[in-house]
């Protein structure tokens, strides 16, 4: 079943990125949930680096281990495949449109990554598509976050 809500994260940098998402991702994979990546450059330096630095129990280490942290694209066979899984999407504004137009709703959960600067440059845009922002405090609605007046040149707050 697809679920209607849609998430996003902000980041400061990459390995800020693995670090706040860590928790979810453990979280979610302990509900039995699938977690596949679409990432225009690789995560996995910064995985690798996470995994040597917190003392993680044996079992969950391999669990987070099986997500693919390198830089991949999907195909139209592996978004049908992603079905009843949760997706994350990173990269550059303009590749995580292109993604999200390919999945299209096809998929249980999307979670778009920006970087801080992207979020910037973007942040109405951003807010108005999406419904939860994942964070260091886990999953918060936009609306509780952000009191935002949408016109022009107003001040998120």
């Amino acid at each position: 079943m697809v679920e209607n809500n849609r998430y996003c994260a902000v980041c400061v940098n990459d390995m800020h990125l693995v670090v706040m998402l860590m928790p979810y991702i453990e979280k979610e994979l302990e509900k039995g949930e699938k977690i596949v990546t679409i990432f225009e450059d690789s995560l996995k330096e910064e995985v690798d680096l996470f995994y040597t630095k917190v003392n993680l129990e044996n079992s969950k280490k391999t669990k987070l281990k099986k997500i693919e942290w390198t830089e991949n694209t999907a195909s139209e066979e592996e978004i049908f495949n992603m079905k009843n899984k949760i997706v994350l999407v990173k990269g550059s504004y303009e590749y995580i449109n292109k993604m999200n137009m390919c999945l299209n709703d096809k998929v249980n959960k999307v979670i778009n990554c920006f970087e801080l600067d992207i979020f910037e440059k973007n942040s109405r845009e951003i807010l108005k598509c999406h419904d939860y922002i994942l964070n260091t405090l886990g999953v918060k609605k936009i609306s509780d976050m952000f009191h935002a007046k949408w016109y022009k040149n107003s001040i998120l707050t």
